[in-house]
């Protein structure tokens, strides 16, 4: 999986965003790694994202503790927006509520369903 910060390591990011290059493992699975300059910004216990893109919404469940991920969910959000590998896939927190955490998400890309390494 590769992942690329959006600004330096030095910035803190405001809103706190990441971006996944999508990989044949981000889109086969139910499984999405999210990076640890994120944690810190989750709650510990919540484990419900809400993922924004394109006026829809998607409900996306989260692991809890030391690695945290996106879960069941995350594939239907690839299936139905035609993600490839080679798109990336830029997630931006834009609240915590009681219940869950939200994410704007920007879809970029040309992807190719070549599976061949990047």
């Amino acid at each position: 999986i590769s992942y690329s910060p959006t600004s330096s390591d030095i910035e803190e990011e405001i809103p706190p965003t990441f971006e996944v290059i999508m990989t044949d493992s981000c889109i086969d699975y139910d499984d999405l790694y999210i990076p640890r300059k994120i944690y810190k910004h989750l709650p510990l216990t919540f484990e419900t994202a809400l993922l924004h893109y394109r006026g829809k919404e998607w409900f996306v469940s989260m692991s809890v503790g030391d690695r945290r991920r996106f879960k069941e969910g995350c594939k239907l959000f690839v299936l139905d927006n035609y993600v490839k590998r080679g798109f990336v896939v830029k997630f931006t927190l834009v609240d915590v509520s009681s219940l869950y955490v939200d994410f704007n998400v920007e879809v970029k890309g040309e992807g190719t369903h070549d599976r061949n390494p990047l």
